[in-house]
Formats: C-alpha cells, structure tokens, sequence
C-alpha cells in the first residue's frame, strides 16, 4: 500500500454536486435572472469556483462570491454525510499510519464548508483547495510529494474525474477512480485506466487492504 493516499471532495468523498448544482443556479438567476441547468454547470468543471462564476455571470465582482458561498452553505444542509464507507477506509487508512490529503479543484471557503458539514474536519492533511490561476492539479500533487518528502512511486489519488487519471500519469502517481457517484463516467475511466476503477468504496478498501 502507497504511504500517501489523496482524496478528492466532489462525487469522491460525498455525493456533493446536487449542492453545487443548486448554488450555481441560485446564484446565476440571482445575477442574471437565467436559470442554467445541471448540464451547462457540468461543462465549467475543471476549474475552481471563481473562473466558473465568471464564465456563467459576465458582471461579475466579489458579491457574487459572496453569495455563492451562502447558498453552498445553505445548500449543505441537506447532505451531512459522506459516501458509505469513507469515513470507515479513512480511519482504515490511518491506522496504517497513511497519510491523507486532501486535494481538489474547490475554493477554500466552499471547501471547509463542505468538511465542517459532513463533520470531515480532521480527516485530511495537508489540504490542497483550488485556485482561479492554475487548474493543473499535477502541481497539487507535487506540492504534496515535496512537503511530505514521498517519492511518486509511494503516492496514490482517489478521484471520480478522467482528468484526475491524466493529471496522475503526469505527476508519476496511481490513480484509483472512484465510480460511486451518480454523475461517475463509468466508462471513460475504464477506458483511461483500466483495472482501477471501483463502484464502490468497499471495493476499493479491499483492494488497498488486502
């Protein structure tokens, strides 16, 4: 077992998107009075809140942030837990004496909001959140091989994306895809990388583990 195993947040960690779903709608139709569907909020993925905002609301200014973090705040309220099982294979996990980051494309702010609400505050170290200038998360994972003083060889990441695959191949790291999540491509990830794709967390802790 790698001594360092990542986690993503969103479709990996928790069935967040129905939250992102509904703050990015809320807040565009209160900028724009146009409600955007899920499909159109999917196609801005890859970046972090910011640049998405930007690209949905052309008027855009530091209110609109704002209130994109009250509505995700708000919206959280009605997910307070992570996928079956997370929270079993993290403290797996540790008791391996395995180190846990977290990293993900997410803001800072939206981030936190999401580990306070499924009580996940303690769960990962270090945390890597997005930024609006770099989408590149291979540089996340370098930043976390050169703190923790780990060779690639002795890392893995835990995604739901096909970027997250590429962004590992990149850094020289194993990529376990998660296909739990109800937005999971399924296919495209089998197609990327084949032999480790999962469809549940039980599936993947049995292959860490075991």
């Amino acid at each position: 077992m790698e001594k360092v195993i990542a986690f993503d947040l969103d479709g990996t960690v928790a069935e967040t998107f129905p939250v992102i779903f509904d703050s990015f709608r809320k807040t565009v139709h209160e900028y724009t009075d146009k409600w955007v569907s899920n499909q159109i909020i999917l196609k801005t993925f890859g970046t972090n809140e910011v640049s998405i905002l930007k690209e949905l609301i052309p008027d855009y200014s530091e209110d609109v942030l704002k209130s994109f973090h009250e509505n995700y705040r708000r919206a959280h309220l009605s997910l307070r837990k992570p996928f079956e099982g997370i929270d079993d294979l993290i403290r797996t996990l540790h008791d391996r004496d395995v180190k846990t980051p977290m990293i993900t494309h997410k803001g800072e702010q939206s981030l936190q909001a999401s580990l306070d609400a499924l009580s996940l505050d303690d769960a990962f170290s270090p945390i890597l959140a997005g930024t609006p200038n770099d989408a590149d998360k291979s540089h996340q994972f370098e930043k976390v091989l050169a703190e923790l003083n780990v060779p690639a060889s002795e890392m893995a990441y835990i995604g739901d994306a096909p970027s997250d695959i590429t962004a590992c191949q990149e850094a020289g790291i194993t990529c376990y895809s998660a296909a739990w999540s109800i937005n999971a491509k399924k296919d495209d990830l089998e197609k990327l990388n084949p032999g480790n794709v999962f469809e549940s967390v039980a599936d993947l802790k049995n292959r860490l583990i075991h």
